[in-house]
């Protein structure tokens, strides 16, 4: 994939027929403007809308669209296999409600379900959460460090300001832990400095959820929802998208849509403004750009099969507001993403391979099956992802 535009804006819209290269494929206006979504439509997206109830209803418990981002976005970063890098990776966090992003913000967490492999300094602004840990360069960690393995380097130096369980040897030349290290018996400490040693067992841990027994799949909502939507409501062509030339600009209210694929040599754009769950079945294929657009108080869950490429421009969300667009990828094709592309979303596709070239610099969150990294790497991650469900109904006791 070479550079770019995907950005999230939930709000407004509707489909009309012949459009010219740059003119809007759908637009929501006003009641009184003559638009095509009927007034009682409009009302109901009135301030965003309602929170989105996705499923089948038959099968089990509906999914509130801002929980499920909750739960599968608590961390910066999670790889359902082991995480190798050779260029500096840089992990903290923000608030885009209380401001921009600014550099070195406390939290961040991190996952790796496998080994931490790294041959330039990894600094991780949260808890770090691994199976095992190699070093060539220093680690810092702002929070608590698991291992499941021993924590490797000879040469080179490891800080950890909150405590560390470490369930192998030390054999670093320095370990620096703020609280308390536990060590088993069994294992060395090395010749680690802590303000507590215990000598006791680590329990293991798996910090991110990858297991295809348990793991959330999109494939099932993107399934159910091709024939559970609210197209009819706007008049909505599912097919709108799938051969987009020139400029083609979509404009979507609240609710839940379908799109069979958005694909062609074109330019599309997305534009949302209320809580709008997109189901793309089809994949996206794009010559040349995605925009996907989105403001306050838009939120977009968008759910995609069959592939995400696009080969020109691609800019995935805004770096103001990231916590308000969410990716969900079923399937295990690779998503290819090249130096200058602008990633500020929160992206889940745990079968899914990501690849990124050049130095990358993310805004939001990633859950993926492996990262790959040719550069360095910084990912901020906007803690008011794990606010977005505070609108979905109470849970049922």
């Amino acid at each position: 994939m070479r550079r770019g535009i995907v950005r999230f804006v939930p709000w407004a819209a509707m489909l009309g027929a012949a459009c010219t290269v740059s003119d809007p494929v759908a637009t929501l206006h006003s009641p009184d403007a003559g638009g095509g979504v009927p007034d009682e439509w409009a009302a109901h997206c009135a301030d965003s809308g309602p929170p989105l109830l996705l499923g089948n209803p038959a099968a089990g418990p509906l999914v509130c669209s801002g929980r499920l981002a909750e739960t599968l976005f608590r961390r910066a970063a999670c790889s359902c296999e082991g995480l190798s890098l050779s260029a500096p990776f840089t992990v903290d966090a923000f608030r885009s409600s209380v401001g921009p992003y600014a550099p070195g913000g406390p939290g961040g967490d991190v996952g790796v379900n496998g080994g931490l492999s790294a041959n330039d300094r990894v600094t991780v602004g949260g808890s770090l959460q691994v199976g095992g840990v190699q070093l060539s360069s220093p680690l810092g960690v702002g929070g608590s460090l698991d291992s499941n393995g021993p924590l490797s380097g000879p040469g080179t130096s490891a800080t950890v300001a909150g405590d560390a369980r470490v369930n192998g040897d030390v054999a670093l030349a320095a370990l620096t832990v703020g609280g308390v290290l536990t060590v088993p018996p069994e294992f060395s400490p090395g010749s680690a400095q802590a303000a507590e040693l215990r000598r006791e067992p680590v329990p293991a841990v798996i910090p991110c959820d990858c297991a295809e027994g348990s793991r959330f799949d999109p494939a099932a909502l993107i399934a159910h929802h091709t024939v559970d939507n609210d197209n009819a409501v706007i008049g909505l062509d599912p097919a709108t998208l799938t051969d987009v030339t020139g400029e083609r600009v979509l404009e979507l209210p609240c609710g839940r849509f379908l799109l069979t694929r958005i694909a062609g040599p074109g330019h599309a754009t997305l534009r949302i403004r209320g809580r709008t769950a997109l189901f793309v079945p089809g994949g996206v294929d794009l010559v040349e750009a995605l925009t996907v657009d989105v403001q306050p108080p838009g939120e977009l869950d968008l759910f995609l099969a069959g592939g995400f490429i696009v080969s020109g421009q691609l800019t995935l969300g805004s770096a103001a507001l990231p916590s308000r667009v969410r990716v969900y990828v079923a399937g295990t094709q690779a998503l290819d993403i090249s130096a200058g592309s602008t990633l500020a979303g929160n992206l889940y596709a745990p079968q899914a391979q990501l690849n990124l070239s050049g130095n990358a610099e993310v805004f939001g969150s990633l859950f993926v099956r492996h990262l790959e990294a040719s550069g360095a790497v910084q990912v901020h991650h906007d803690a008011d992802v794990l606010d977005v469900g505070a609108a979905c109904p109470a849970l049922s006791p």
